[in-house]
C-alpha cells in the first residue's frame, strides 16, 4: 500500500508535531481539529519550527514553502476523513473520546485506508473494536517532541494485520525514526518502563527523601538518564504521566497508583513545561 495521505486527528503538541515530519518528508497532510482557531494556533506553531529550521541552515525557503504547502486543515472530520491513506489519532488520553473518533472516520474513511493512535498507554484492541476493520487498526507511538525524538512504538493489535504493521514500520521510517513493534499491553514498551521511574521519583519527592533536584541529579549522574525523572515527567506533561499512571494502575493494580502530588499538580493545572509550572518553573 502506498501512502500518499496522512490525516491527522488531534492538533496539540503531538499532532502538530506529527503533522511537521509528516509534511517534512512529503506526505500530503490533512490537519483535524474541533476549531479553526486551534487549527490555526496549530499552524501557528509549524510556521515556528519551519523557521526556527531556516534559521539553523536546515531548511532553505523553496523547502520550507513547500514543507506548509503540504499540510491542509479542516475542522469537520466528516469531510477531513473522506479521503486519506493513514489516520493518526492525537488527541488527550481518553478512551472514550478515542472511541469516538475511531468509529466516526471508519464509517467515512476509504475501504483500504489505515486507522492509527498515538496513544500512549491504551489498548489498540478496544480502539479496534468500534470499527469494521480491526486488521487495519495499529498503534503509532511518537514520542515528544516528535521532531526530535526518533523511536515510533508500532502496536499490534489482536486482530492488526502482519501486512499493517510493515506498512506502520515503513512509515515510520519514511519520516526518519525507528520503529519498534510491541503487542498490545498497557504502556506497550517505553513507558511500561519509564513510568514506574518517574512514579518512584515523585514518591521520593512527596516523602522528604531528597530534593527535586537532587532526585534528578543522583539518576542523571548515577543512572546516565540524559535528564533526572521529574524533569521529563514535566517534558512529557504531567498531564499525560497521570493518564498513563491510571491506565497501569487499572491493569496492574496500585503499585502503579498516581502519587497525590502528582494528582494535585495535575488539577490546580501544572502540566510542566507546557503550561509554563509542574515540579520546575519554566519561562514561556
Amino acid at each position: 500500500m502506498d501512502i500518499k495521505t496522512v490525516l491527522i486527528v488531534g492538533s496539540g503538541a503531538m499532532g502538530s508535531g506529527i503533522a511537521y515530519v509528516s509534511a517534512a518528508n512529503g506526505y500530503n497532510v490533512i490537519l483535524n481539529d474541533i476549531s479553526q482557531e486551534i487549527l490555526d494556533k496549530a499552524m501557528d506553531r509549524i510556521r515556528y519550527d519551519v523557521m526556527r529550521g531556516i534559521d539553523k541552515g536546515k531548511l532553505d525557503m523553496k523547502t520550507a514553502e513547500a514543507l506548509i504547502g503540504r499540510i491542509k486543515t479542516n475542522p469537520n472530520l466528516e469531510d477531513a476523513a473522506k479521503s486519506f491513506d493513514l489516520m493518526i489519532e492525537a488527541v488527550f488520553e481518553n478512551m472514550d473520546v478515542k472511541k469516538e473518533i475511531f468509529k466516526k472516520v471508519d464509517a467515512i474513511a476509504p475501504e483500504h485506508a489505515l486507522l492509527a493512535s498515538n496513544t500512549s498507554t491504551l489498548s489498540i484492541t478496544e480502539l479496534a473494536s468500534v470499527t469494521n476493520r480491526p486488521e487495519k487498526v495499529l498503534g503509532l507511538h511518537f514520542f515528544n517532541p516528535p521532531a526530535a525524538m526518533k523511536l515510533v512504538e508500532v502496536i499490534k493489535g489482536e486482530q492488526t494485520s502482519d501486512e499493517v504493521i510493515e506498512i506502520g514500520k515503513n512509515f515510520a521510517t519514511s519520516v526518519g525514526k525507528t520503529p519498534v513493534v510491541a503487542k498490545d499491553s498497557p504502556g506497550f514498551i517505553v513507558n511500561r518502563i519509564l513510568v514506574p521511574v518517574m512514579i518512584e521519583a515523585v514518591r521520593l519527592l512527596e516523602a522528604g527523601v531528597a530534593s527535586k533536584e537532587d532526585i534528578d541529579k543522583a539518576m542523571t549522574l548515577g543512572a546516565n538518564m540524559p535528564v533526572g525523572p521529574l524533569t521529563l515527567a514535566d517534558a512529557v506533561g504531567l498531564d499525560v504521566a497521570l493518564a498513563a499512571t491510571k491506565t497501569l494502575e487499572a491493569k496492574f493494580g496500585e503499585c502503579y497508583s498516581p502519587p497525590k502530588i502528582l494528582v494535585d499538580l495535575v488539577e490546580q493545572g501544572h502540566l510542566g513545561m507546557k503550561s509554563g509550572k509542574g515540579f520546575y518553573e519554566y519561562s514561556k
